[in-house]
């Protein structure tokens, strides 16, 4: 197979960007609701510091999910390389997470930005992780002309509607501001493959797949 090209999904970015603005609104809407409190106590003669206080707060997360959301939308993927699958697999996984076992073998090669790709996995790693670490497994298998990598935990999905997972959030702690599985998916779509998340009766399984690449 000749080498793949791969680069900006255009059709992920759109649905990102579509999510990421919606999701904005969330702190913005906070940020107006506060100010307002904070205007009414002013008038009434009241401390107005709580409302302000949180309201900065609240600005401040639409900062960081702002800088966050274009630093995403405006990245190129860097040139990519063919690198051996079962290997990536375990230096991202182990990297985070040294105790995490890993079962299963494909022999197989992917093709993409191996930096923006590695951001992808470990997401899904610290995703699940943070549902419960004494749980977490990888599994690597093939699938139909691609190459999987499922991480599963023993948590549980939204019952209502489990695509929210995907949309960017400024309500998580930590450096990805709850945009991990966002990240995930919009990596995965920029090298031709892509993330889902499964529910089982024992866990939650999320699926990095990607296209086999190989020197033929």
């Amino acid at each position: 197979m000749a080498p793949r090209e791969t680069g900006p999904d255009p059709v992920a970015r759109r649905l990102f960007l579509r999510s990421f603005l919606h999701d904005l609104a969330t702190p913005l809407s906070a940020v107006s609701l506060h100010l307002e409190g904070a205007d009414r106590r002013a008038r009434r003669g009241d401390d107005p510091t709580g409302s302000l206080t949180t309201a900065r707060q609240e600005l401040s997360k639409a900062f960081d999910l702002f800088e966050r959301g274009r630093e995403l939308l405006l990245s190129v993927p860097g040139e990519p390389e063919r690198f051996t699958f079962d290997r990536w697999v375990e230096d991202v996984v182990w990297t985070e997470h040294r105790d995490v076992p890993i079962s299963g073998t494909t022999n197989g090669g992917v093709r993409g930005d191996r930096e923006a790709l590695s951001e992808a996995l470990r997401a899904l790693v610290v995703n699940a992780a943070a549902a419960g670490a004494d749980g977490v497994s990888v599994r690597r298998e093939r699938g139909g002309d691609g190459l999987r990598v499922t991480v599963r935990n023993a948590g549980q999905l939204p019952s209502d509607d489990p695509e929210k997972l995907f949309s960017p959030r400024a309500a998580s702690p930590g450096k990805n501001w709850g945009m991990g599985l966002a990240i995930a998916r919009l990596y995965a779509a920029d090298a031709g493959g892509s993330v889902c998340l499964s529910q089982s009766d024992d866990g939650v399984s999320a699926t990095l797949e990607l296209p086999e690449e190989t020197d033929r």
